[in-house]
């Protein structure tokens, strides 16, 4: 006999129950008034479907002791029933089942849990052909082997799971769309698949149960060894509501005609799965949504949930506004800044009124006294073509004795942003600049941005600089950081610096290449750019002698439609010499003064951190990852293998900030990002540096 296929999950015994038991009748679009409220006790008094949360007191208690564990919350976007909190030992995750374990919390919230019997704990899939392990996983199909017990057990209790309940409102199907046969379906099916074991049931009256059609009934997880189990817990408090409470999503009404609910909510249906169904008040919906609902099938909304009650299984929100079409590219773009809490309003005149109001702005006198003059030397920017905040530049001199003098030049977007002003307080706010496939939101006004700070060519620019004295093998021979004054001589794109690599000898044509400063020449920017290639490779080739880890994802590219902004095809982004030389120096600029602000201060930066060994380098080194702790010994110095050991890993590795190392670099210092406008980190980072810094 076929079955068609249902997607049931039946768990086995012994692990938490979610609703990847079973999905109730109670589909999605429905409301309480489609059948008999299964909240409601035989006294007709609602009953709580959700655990009250701890007081601050018992929470803070809680997490002194070490019996409450606190962490941020990820939803696994897929499976919406399935949650993760970070282990604080960095072992593997501690997973949370289903909804009502979760308790109201939503994804990336700081949340403090607490763990639950071992007996409940999960009950994971071995990864190879573990023999002790077989067989204490969940199945994934109703095989006969443990339908029998598990598909009754489905059947007589799917109406009262709270996760059933709660969690069928996350299904994204819709009985008024047509798709609502779906869950009926569902349900005939196991009825049938009930009616089928149960018959066989009878022929096999009075036969043994084997130890193996026994595995799932009587499993006890106490038998089985720690490797296979999973820390399980459930939310008891939220710290932090890090989610926006925010989502785009679609107005539905109510299935339930009848109900009193239909005369004064309709149902929003979120777009991101992870987000519950909330209902919305019928007056903050368009005023003829009731009479012609499917005039709104297709536009987009936003919605805030404002409250979720402990003995709801609904979320209330209020509708925010309309965005339009779904699929546009405008209304889509908002829906995603929206739901990620990014500020894209423009900047208040408060916040603009810090900025120079006269333009062309100049460099007062003052400051060529406090700051190193180099506008005299070859500097130049190379960035993407399309780049309009010009943030780092780039030189290479040639010194008598055949070694270069090679410096790295950022933008001192500080000393437009005084610490404490409204600009200050909005930059903090705003925390970094967002970028997206055919736009920006910046961190700072465009003004600073691409006028004041942007490094732009012939114009004098305040800057920090990084100079080193280098042999042509890379050896640091003396170095420099302080306040300057730049004045670039071009803006080079990759793609030019590319040809200058390739044809180390041709003679590009001016056509081909940027207006250069009159100060300057081409000939002059190509060998310096045939310089600073060459002194990168042996930088690149000493970085992983010091252990450097190489981390190459593939980025997606896509090309646009000038006027619509459209996407019109997509393509692999070729990551090529142009890019290693430039991104080698820019990660090599914040070392030297991280190392002197760790000497001064005795600090290192709160940026980029991550941990390389366990608590014996001399020794053996555990790499921490996402599962378990690597017991092995590597060979030599700790640095020196820590790049073959995470190719060994596969990548698999958990970054901490609470160790100094930074190791994409291979430092014993971490070392910041050296763009100032993307993060306040990095701004925050130059005013540390002011201390240290020397003329």
């Amino acid at each position: 006999m076929s079955h068609p296929d249902y997607r049931l999950n039946l768990r086995p015994l012994g692990t938490p129950r979610g609703v990847s038991s079973l999905a109730g009748p109670c589909g999605a679009g429905a409301s309480p008034g489609d059948k008999k409220s299964k909240s409601k006790t035989i006294r007709g008094k609602k009953k709580s479907v959700f655990e009250t949360y701890l007081s601050k007191e018992d929470v803070s208690e809680g997490l002194k002791r070490g019996t409450l564990i606190q962490g941020v919350l990820r939803i696994n976007p897929k499976k919406f029933h399935e949650a993760f909190i970070p282990s604080p030992d960095g072992d593997r995750d501690i997973f949370i089942d289903g909804v009502v374990a979760r308790n109201r919390a939503l994804n990336g919230d700081l949340v403090v849990v607490n763990l639950l019997p071992e007996e409940q704990w999960k009950v994971i899939k071995p990864e190879s052909n573990d023999k002790e392990t077989e067989g204490a996983y969940e199945s994934d199909l109703p095989e006969e082997l443990c339908g029998s017990h598990l598909l009754q057990q489905s059947l007589k209790g799917y109406n009262d799971s709270p996760d059933v309940i709660i969690e069928a409102q996350f299904d994204d199907s819709d009985s008024e769309d047509g798709h609502g046969n779906t869950q009926n379906a569902l349900i005939d099916g196991v009825k049938k698949l009930s009616v089928c074991v149960h018959e066989k049931g009878k022929e096999d009256a009075g036969a043994p149960v084997t130890k193996d059609e026994d595995t799932f009934m009587s499993q006890d997880t106490r038998a089985l060894p720690e490797k296979s189990l999973q820390r399980s817990a459930k939310v008891v408090y939220i710290l932090e509501k890090k989610h926006s409470r925010a989502a785009t999503g679609f107005l539905k009404l109510l299935a339930d005609k009848n109900s009193e609910l239909f005369r004064k909510y309709a149902l929003f249906s979120p777009s991101d799965h992870r987000v519950p169904r909330v209902y919305v008040p019928l007056k903050d919906c368009p005023q003829d949504f009731v009479t012609r609902p499917k005039d709104y099938a297709n536009t987009l909304f936003i919605c805030r949930i404002v409250d979720w009650r402990e003995d709801s299984n609904f979320a209330l929100g209020q509708l925010a506004k309309s965005l339009g079409q779904a699929g546009e590219i405008e209304p889509e773009t908002e829906g995603i800044l929206t739901e990620y809490g990014v500020d894209f309003s423009d900047f208040s005149s408060e916040v603009l009124e810090c900025l120079p109001q006269g333009l062309p702005w100049t460099i007062p006198p003052e400051e060529f006294s406090k700051r190193r003059d180099l506008r005299k030397d070859c500097v130049f920017t190379i960035d993407p073509s399309t780049a309009r905040d010009l943030d780092d530049a780039l030189s290479c001199k040639p010194i008598a004795d055949g070694n270069f003098e090679v410096g790295v030049h950022i933008a001192d977007v500080s000393y437009f942003v005084p610490e404490g002003s409204s600009l200050d307080k909005v930059a903090a706010e705003r925390a970094t600049s967002v970028y997206l496939v055919q736009k920006v939101v910046p961190m700072l006004p465009r003004l600073l941005c691409e006028e004041l700070c942007s490094l732009n060519p012939m114009t004098d620019k305040l800057t920090f600089s990084v100079i080193w004295t280098l042999t042509p093998k890379g050896k640091i021979l003396s170095e420099w950081f302080g306040q300057t004054i730049i004045r670039s001589c071009t803006k080079l794109s990759y793609e030019h610096a590319q040809s200058m690599i390739e044809g180390p000898t041709r003679k590009i044509p001016e056509k081909e290449l940027p207006p250069v400063s009159p100060e300057h020449t081409s000939e002059e920017v190509h060998r310096a750019v045939l310089n600073l290639h060459g002194i990168a490779k042996e930088l690149r080739k000493q970085r992983f002698v010091d252990g450097a880890l190489r981390l190459d994802q593939l980025k997606l590219a896509f090309t646009l439609d000038h006027e619509t902004g459209l996407p019109q095809g997509c393509h692999i982004y070729e990551y090529r010499d142009s890019n290693k030389s430039c991104g080698r120096k820019m990660l090599g600029a914040p070392c030297w003064p991280v190392r002197e602000l760790t000497r001064e201060e005795e600090l290192c930066s709160p940026v980029g951190a991550g941990p390389l060994a366990g608590p014996d380098e001399s020794s053996s080194t555990h790499l921490p990852t996402p599962q378990y702790w690597l017991p092995f010994r590597m060979p030599g110095p700790v640095s020196d293998a820590s790049g073959d050991s995470w190719d060994c890993t596969g990548g698999r590795w958990r970054s901490s900030l609470t160790e100094d190392r930074y190791h994409c670099l291979g430092l014993r210092v971490s070392a910041p990002p050296s763009c100032p406008f993307p993060g306040f980190s990095s701004l925050y980072e130059i005013r540390r540096r002011e201390g240290p810094c020397r003329k």
